[in-house]
C-alpha cells in the first residue's frame, strides 16, 4: 500500500524557478487549484502562498510589539482595522523593503560609530530621513525594540497621565 502523503510534486512545472522541478516528498493540502505542492515547490502559486503566510506572521508580531489592540479576539492582518487610537498602520515585509533595511544599516552604523567617538552615550539610534520635494515634512526610522522601550511608553505616560 502506497503512501498517499509522499509523491511528486503537482505544481505548475512551466512556471517553476526550480531546476529540478518537480521535487519528491511530502505532499502538502491542496491549494485553490486542487493541486498539491510539496514544502519548497517554486511554482508562482505556492510563491505567493508562502509570501502572504510570512507577510501575515510580521503583521501579527508588529501588531503585538506595538501595543495595538486587535480589532477582534483572533487577532487580525488587516492593519486598517487594528484599534490604534494615534496611528494608521501599514506593515511590509520581504524583499520590497530592503533598499530601507540597507538605508538603516548605513544610518545605525553610522551612528553607533559616532557614539563611541564622542564619549560612549550609549542613546538607541533614530533616522529622520528628509526627501526632496517634502518641504519641511520628513520620515523617522527606528528600531521597534526601542519603540517599545521608549516611545510606547511615553505616549502612553502622555496620554493617561493627564497631560493635555
Amino acid at each position: 500500500m502506497a503512501d498517499e502523503r509522499k509523491g511528486e510534486c503537482q505544481g505548475n512545472r512551466e512556471r517553476c524557478t526550480l531546476a529540478d522541478c518537480p521535487l519528491f516528498g511530502t505532499l502538502g493540502v491542496a491549494g485553490r487549484d486542487g493541486k498539491r505542492r510539496i514544502r519548497g515547490c517554486g511554482d508562482a502559486v505556492a510563491r505567493g502562498k508562502n509570501n502572504r503566510r510570512k507577510g501575515l506572521a510580521k503583521q501579527r508580531t508588529a501588531r503585538k510589539r506595538l501595543g495595538v489592540a486587535p480589532s477582534n479576539k483572533f487577532g487580525d492582518g488587516n492593519e486598517e482595522r487594528w484599534q490604534d487610537a494615534l496611528f494608521a498602520n501599514e506593515v511590509k515585509a520581504g524583499k520590497q523593503i530592503q533598499p530601507a533595511v540597507t538605508a538603516w544599516v548605513r544610518i545605525e552604523a553610522q551612528v553607533l560609530s559616532n557614539d563611541t567617538a564622542i564619549g560612549s552615550r550609549h542613546k538607541p539610534a533614530r533616522a529622520v530621513l528628509m526627501p526632496d520635494g517634502w518641504g519641511k515634512d520628513g520620515l523617522v526610522m527606528m528600531r521597534l525594540s526601542v519603540w517599545e522601550e521608549i516611545v510606547a511608553p511615553a505616549i502612553h505616560e502622555y496620554y493617561e497621565g493627564g497631560a493635555p
